[in-house]
């Protein structure tokens, strides 16, 4: 949901955390505009882009 990032490494050792690591992807289409507002709301974590 980055727009900056085109790529994840996801760093799997193994078939089966691979398999959960894709799982996440199930969860990806119901991360609407809204919801991500209201975790950020929460978390407070996302990064200010710098001004050029």
């Amino acid at each position: 949901k980055n727009p900056n990032v085109s790529t994840a490494i996801l760093g799997a050792t193994k078939k089966t955390q691979l398999l959960d690591n894709l799982k996440a992807l199930d969860v990806a289409p119901m991360l609407t505009p809204e919801i991500m507002d209201k975790i950020e709301a929460i978390m407070k974590t996302k990064p200010k882009l710098p001004e050029y």
